[in-house]
């Protein structure tokens, strides 16, 4: 059943992505030409892995992370609150990441597109990592060097957070051109699945640093 669900998921991240891909030059067809320029899938894809070189010293103390996952999982308080984002998946974020570009696109095409293309690329890094790390979330073992890898099973697909990952890529944008505060959101989302105990430190870490990084990324790319 875990493996079904894998798959789906993933079916469905190819599906909205070519759907993005097919319609992006409809949907933007004016601000692309207003810029002159065309963006390309690919070409960002290259400009995510020289924004993580830039980023290396982020990712390099992210090891550290990982020393501290029973401490900092130890002591962190356990809440009830907000745990309605247990249940949600890849669908529902894809639903959120076209409504929120649905609400800035009269604002801004260009950040608009970024939300959906942060959210794609996003969502098929963590899906992947998930699946060749195959660690065990917190409620599975005590130990936070459990692993199981190539696991489709949800419960040894904690590395890195799928939730922290998909919330900064989607915000990132948004924040990035209306204001900090709406770093806010991604970062509720972030600590929920600490108190929830369904994420060590170290995903949670990472999670948001993969977010944050094609948002911030594929967001520069549409305002140069």
């Amino acid at each position: 059943m875990r493996s079904c669900t894998f798959l789906r998921s993933f079916v469905f991240i190819i599906f909205f992505y070519l759907f993005v891909s097919a319609n992006v030059n409809i949907s933007f067809a004016q601000a692309y030409a207003e810029s002159n320029e065309k963006f390309e899938i690919k070409h960002e894809l290259f400009q995510i892995a020289s924004s993580v070189g830039s980023q290396m010293p982020l990712f390099s103390l992210g090891i550290l992370s990982f020393a501290f996952d029973e401490p900092i999982n130890g002591a962190f308080p356990r809440s009830d609150f907000l745990n309605a984002l247990n249940n949600m998946n890849i669908f529902h974020f894809a639903v959120l990441s076209v409504a929120v570009a649905g609400l800035v696109l009269p604002f801004d095409s260009y950040t608009a597109l970024a939300v959906l293309e942060s959210f794609v690329v996003s969502a098929a890094i963590t899906g992947v990592v998930k699946f060749l790390v195959g660690r065990a979330r917190p409620y599975v073992s005590d130990s936070p060097y459990t692993f199981k890898f190539f696991s489709t099973d949800e419960a040894y697909q904690s590395f890195p957070s799928g939730h922290s990952a998909l919330s900064w890529a989607i915000f990132t944008p948004v924040a990035k051109k209306f204001g900090e505060f709406w770093y806010s959101i991604p970062t509720l989302f972030a600590l929920q699945r600490l108190w929830s105990n369904n994420h060590w430190f170290s995903d949670v870490y990472y999670g948001s640093l993969i977010g944050y990084t094609t948002g911030v990324v594929f967001y520069d790319s549409k305002s140069q």
